[in-house]
């Protein structure tokens, strides 16, 4: 009869959770960066589009790159719940594995 030996395993392994939220980051900051540089590209003095906060006179493609890059900015402002979510699931993890739920 073979005795095998029990390998532990680790509680909780973080790293997804830190790699999600890089990617997240970088995806976010520079989509941003890339949107904003389009929009402002697309600005056509003849059409009167003159800056961001008045866009009536201004064509397709820079309200559309503006709708985006301002959709981007409000996401990273949920960047800070996502963080606290994504770590409350990690301790609820630990508490779980702590009273033998597995």
């Amino acid at each position: 009869m073979e005795t095998y030996m029990k390998t532990k395993k680790p509680a909780v392994d973080l790293t997804d959770l830190a790699l999600g939220i890089v990617v997240l980051g970088i995806v976010v900051s520079i989509g941003a960066n890339i949107l904003v540089g389009v929009r402002d590209t697309n600005i056509d003095g003849s059409l009167n589009c003159t800056s961001a906060t008045d866009s009536s006179g201004c064509d397709v493609a820079y309200n559309l790159a503006n709708d985006a890059a301002t959709g981007l900015a409000e996401y990273g402002d949920w960047f800070d719940i996502i963080v606290i979510v994504g770590i409350a699931a990690v301790i609820i993890a630990l508490i779980f594995m702590a009273f033998g739920r597995g």
